[in-house]
């Protein structure tokens, strides 16, 4: 879902830090206890259209030091819900793209509405929840219904009583432009924390990214993994024009969406990567948050 050229040049120059990874791997939701500045065997759910997953819940505990496991010697400071690839469509089941996998389109909103129901009725309710994208199907678009889709699941999300930050995928992509996704209820970036007298900590709109802070010394990096792609920007564009240029330097296959050959896989149309803007800004509040001894979380 996500990957690609991560920049047009060299990563920022210290990247030596604490972090913990979010992202999805095959379209997954993750749920891993973060134990002692570390992720605890993260567990990869598969896409909700596929399968019936379990509410994902991420506990982050402070490792205390002694003789027994982490679990007895750890204090419980807070947790956050992780979702990704509902993938809606008021459709028929179906397949995935390979035909190797069963899509239940329709009964992915019964699992977001049990994942919700659970979360809501926590003993200690999350701070948040993080949506990693592809939250409808691109069939949608096929059949214009692209916003009827989104607004019911966003309908579905009214129900949750905490916070909930949206990171977008190919699918949004499929369905929308970045100038509606910038518009649409989809854009939480009025949830980012705004660090006074740091203003190189402050996003440019160039990118949708943005960090916040759910639990003191913990801050979260929502990270752009499209602000370099062909998807969703006008083909007149020299953004598009720039991507196009980088993903076929890549990749020489007719069909771009084609992995095959290729010595780096992931240069394919429906993923993306990172401009250097968006690096150097990354850079920038990993700086603040190592001055600051905070823990990160980047999602992307």
């Amino acid at each position: 879902m996500d990957l690609g050229d991560r920049a047009s040049s060299s990563p920022p120059p210290d990247f030596r830090r604490r972090l913990h990874f979010l992202r999805k791997s095959q379209g997954a939701a993750l749920s891993a206890p973060l134990v002692g500045g570390e992720v605890a065997e993260p567990v990869a759910r598969e896409d909700l259209a596929a399968d019936p997953p379990r509410e994902s819940r991420v506990e982050v505990m402070d490792d205390k030091p002694g003789p027994g496991p982490v679990s007895e010697t750890s204090e419980f400071l807070f947790s956050f819900g992780v979702i990704a690839d509902i993938q809606y469509a008021d459709l028929e089941d179906g397949y995935n793209f390979q035909g190797n996998r069963r899509r239940y389109y329709r009964h992915s909103l019964l699992h977001l509405q049990g994942a919700i129901e659970h979360w809501n009725t926590e003993g200690s309710p999350p701070r948040c929840v993080l949506q990693l994208g592809d939250i409808i199907d691109g069939y949608n678009a096929q059949y214009k219904a692209s916003e009827k889709s989104l607004e019911l699941v966003m309908n579905t999300f009214q129900m949750l009583k905490v916070p909930v930050h949206h990171t977008w995928g190919n699918h949004e992509f499929y369905n929308f432009s970045r100038n509606y996704l910038t518009n649409s209820k989809l854009n939480t970036k009025f949830l980012e924390d705004q660090i006074v007298h740091h203003p190189e900590t402050v996003p440019s709109e160039n990118y949708y990214a943005y960090h916040f802070v759910p639990f003191p010394q913990f801050r979260f990096i929502l990270l752009d993994a499209y602000d370099l792609s062909v998807l969703g920007v006008d083909q007149s564009s020299a953004k598009y024009q720039q991507c196009l240029k980088i993903l076929k330097g890549h990749n020489p296959n007719s069909e771009l969406n084609s992995p095959q050959g290729l010595s780096e896989p992931q240069f394919v149309q429906f993923n993306g990567g990172f401009s250097q803007e968006q690096l150097n800004w990354l850079n920038e509040v990993l700086t603040f948050s190592d001055t600051n001894q905070e823990k990160v979380v980047i999602v992307r």
